[in-house]
């Protein structure tokens, strides 16, 4: 990251006007613009005070830490990977931190990382997991306000989820507000720009995503059309949105479990504990490994998709966990093929 885009993220972390910042160093605000547009650098005498006002050290403000490079990025996600999955969550915590502190301005790592950490406390059900959130919270928060786009996004989705999670609603409605809109669809504009270009390969695999991203946008989507058909009741249109999606999803290609999740949704909310606990069983085989032809046909041949397998299994769990303990599945509960059930899958879980 050069340095304008450093003065530039840095302030906007710390709800600075240029004004302020121009004012706390003896300098005009047009010359803190300069500084962020790139035309010109603060004098090197204003470093330390510029780098004490935000917070931060001389290396980090002038770019000194060393360029991550894309196979290097790729590389320290692997090995958080690694180190959560076989030395615990501790460990891989504390590795993704310390390479965050190492590129403090590498903002796409920043956000993978803590992305992902975040994930596996839910999926791993990890111990304490409340000592950890303040720290993923913080990062969440920071990069809500970073320079990169598809970062900041990223960042707000989460927040707006938190505040919504804890009923923070007018927070949830203060970042979204602050999200521009886009008004260019980079994505599609780059698989084309490769198919002209000729590079077919790579514009397939932006398709592919863009496909992928679409089903899980999907997703989100119709289960809540089904949650607001229930709360009007309309039960028999939450039962028809569930079949239109079950037939999207397989169509799609995508896996066994998702096309069920949104039939789930509207049999949970019904209380009909004889379909739920067949559909359960439907998602907890797909989930541990039940359709491994999916994301494998025509619409996917060109993604190298990584073993999705370890992921789905932690998802199972969590499932499974919900089921014996959330109050929306105490009428699944009460019927005798529930013991069963869960009998089967915890030996499952525990090969």
């Amino acid at each position: 990251m050069h340095i304008s885009e450093i003065i530039r993220s840095r302030r906007r972390e710390l709800g600075m006007t240029q004004e302020q910042v121009a004012q706390r160093l003896g300098v005009s605000a047009p010359a803190v613009n300069k500084w962020e547009r790139g035309i010109c650098y603060p004098d090197i005498t204003l470093i330390p005070s510029l780098a004490r006002l935000f917070e931060t050290d001389a290396n980090t403000l002038l770019s000194f830490e060393p360029e991550l490079r894309e196979e290097e990025s790729l590389a320290i996600q692997r090995e958080v990977d690694r180190l959560v999955r076989e030395e615990g969550y501790e460990a891989g915590f504390d590795y993704a931190q310390e390479k965050m502190r190492l590129y403090p301005t590498s903002d796409e790592l920043a956000i993978v990382l803590t992305q992902y950490l975040d994930g596996s406390l839910v999926l791993r059900q990890i111990p304490g997991a409340e000592g950890y959130r303040p720290v993923l919270d913080d990062a969440y928060a920071r990069l809500a306000k970073s320079v990169v786009p598809a970062v900041r996004d990223q960042a707000s989705a989460m927040l707006i989820a938190k505040a919504m999670q804890e009923e923070r609603y007018e927070d949830a409605q203060r970042i979204l507000d602050d999200i521009p809109d886009r008004t260019v669809d980079k994505e599609e504009r780059q698989a084309i720009l490769y198919a002209r270009e000729g590079k077919d390969e790579d514009a397939a695999r932006t398709w592919e995503a863009r496909v992928i991203r679409i089903a899980a946008d999907l997703m989100g989507a119709i289960v809540g059309l089904i949650e607001i058909a229930l709360r009007d009741g309309r039960e028999d249109d939450a039962l028809e949105c569930a079949h239109r999606a079950q037939l999207a999803f397989e169509a799609l290609g995508q896996p066994a479990w998702m096309s069920l999740m949104p039939r789930l949704a509207a049999v949970t909310a019904s209380g009909d504990s004889g379909e739920a606990i067949e559909l359960l069983d439907a998602v907890m085989t797909s989930l541990h490994g039940g359709d491994s032809a999916a994301l494998q046909g025509p619409l996917y041949r060109y993604s190298d998709l990584n073993d999705l397998t370890d992921l789905t299994s932690r998802m199972g769990a969590l499932l499974l966990s919900e089921v014996e303990n959330e109050d929306e599945y105490v009428f699944v509960r009460a019927v005798p093929a529930y013991r069963s059930f869960v009998e089967k899958w915890k030996a499952v879980g525990s090969v």
